[in-house]
């Protein structure tokens, strides 16, 4: 789905009077140390932290989170990612308000009883879930099907490769939304759901035993069964917080006194901020060492003001947090956002006349759409760099702003059919 991401750049003007400064002597290395203290104040200590391995790491995690990704090269220079994993917050958590103690309901809408039939013969059961699945005494006549309520040993009995091919169904049929939209995580990267969660042995492999494959993705549709399933509420506590882990990722580019920055301030300074970025830029040049700045000091005011952060959630009848089209199309904004967007239709429209279609080569800020096969619109990021987007997964108040590679979106939205991509540009940049 993601491709390889490429980018062009252009030019814009530079000035400097580190020529001057040099001059100087021993005035200069003073300049030099302050320029020091000023990025070290800049730039803050949290990627410093992200940058130590812990002494608890092992396995694949190690790798994983202490490592860092060379990205590629392109207008916006050379960059380094650190994956990092982000938990909703205490605050937004509740066992009680997650539906930890209500029953599972299946919903089969529009499906006869035949094709039911034919769904849970083929689906790989064991004689005794088959049974119990196939015995119409347990299935309730609903609006346009039927809805089945399993009994949790059913729940928990039933294989990966069954429980893939029953949700894709339940997924596709609507009214299901623990299906359609599961927790879930890249496959490749399970032993990263899990790290120093904190959670009993006994927890995880219980956990695992629910987890089915959709798309790139490892995913979890039966976590209210779970919480059932654990006693303590610390431990359900943690399974949320665990479960609601998204995987992103620090962004830093390197800048140093051999860097040329007229391509740099010209893809950073988009939409008329170039007068803000080149004396950042400018300053970190002079550092002898050379600095791995934060592309959050580079990025629109709307962005930095929410990257890795939750909104407070919204009273009853109170106006929406802001989801992806929402936060997509207020990119740029340097005032107050514009809640119309909240509304995926606003969005189209505003797409239509004042945005084009673009192939390829993206450039920061360019607003990337994906939709099912069908047209079916399903998110929107926006472009950073390289295969980086910045993101919100939702509207809810658990999903939290911030960057990922297009790999992991990927799995946020796990799909049988790849997504489709279209990417637009604004007409006035």
């Amino acid at each position: 789905m993601a491709g390889k991401m490429k980018s062009k750049g252009s030019q814009s003007e530079a000035a400097s009077n580190e020529q001057g400064a040099e001059r100087q002597g021993w005035p200069a290395k003073l300049l030099q140390a302050g320029l020091l203290a000023l990025v070290a104040l800049l730039l803050g200590g949290a990627w410093v932290w992200f940058s130590q391995p812990s002494a608890k790491q092992d396995g694949p995690a190690t790798s994983e989170t202490s490592r860092r990704i060379k990205g590629n090269l392109g207008p916006w220079g050379e960059l380094e990612y650190i994956p990092i994993l982000i938990e909703t917050p205490d605050e937004f958590l509740s066992v009680a308000g997650q539906g930890g103690r209500e029953e599972t309901v299946w919903f089969f809408q529009n499906l006869s009883v035949t094709a039911m039939a034919e769904i849970f013969n083929a689906a790989g059961l064991s004689r005794v879930e088959r049974d119990w699945l196939l015995d119409q005494r347990n299935w309730m006549p609903v609006t346009n099907g039927f809805a089945i309520s399993p009994p949790p040993h059913i729940l928990m009995g039933i294989s990966p490769e069954a429980r893939q091919r029953i949700y894709s169904v339940l997924a596709d049929c609507g009214g299901n939304p623990l299906h359609e939209l599961p927790m879930a995580f890249r496959r490749d990267a399970l032993d990263m759901w899990f790290y120093s969660s904190g959670l009993s042995a006994n927890a995880v492999a219980l956990t695992k035993s629910l987890l089915y494959q959709r798309g790139n993705a490892w995913c979890l549709s039966d976590w209210p069964l779970l919480l059932r399933s654990l006693q303590s509420p610390d431990e359900q506590r943690r399974l949320l917080k665990t479960l609601s882990r998204q995987s992103t990722l620090l962004v830093r580019l390197r800048v140093g006194q051999n860097s040329d920055l007229d391509p740099l301030v010209s893809y950073w300074g988009r939409s008329g901020r170039l007068k803000d970025i080149r004396p950042l830029l400018q300053s970190v040049a002079m550092v002898p060492e050379g600095v791995h700045l934060d592309v959050v000091h580079l990025l629109p005011r709307f962005v930095r003001s929410r990257i890795y952060t939750y909104p407070f959630p919204s009273e009853p009848g109170g106006a929406i947090p802001g989801n992806c089209f929402w936060s997509s199309m207020n990119f740029f904004s340097s005032g107050n956002p514009d809640d119309r967007y909240n509304d995926p239709e606003e969005m189209r429209r505003c797409l239509r006349e004042d945005y084009f279609p673009i192939a390829d080569s993206y450039l920061l800020g360019d607003v990337i759409l994906l939709s099912k096969p069908d047209g079916t619109l399903v998110h929107a990021v926006v472009f950073i760099a390289d295969d980086v987007v910045f993101t919100k997964n939702g509207a809810a108040s658990t999903q939290p702003w911030m960057f990922t590679r297009m790999q992991d979106l990927a799995a946020s939205y796990p799909s049988e059919q790849p997504l489709k991509l279209k990417a637009y540009r604004r007409r006035d940049m």
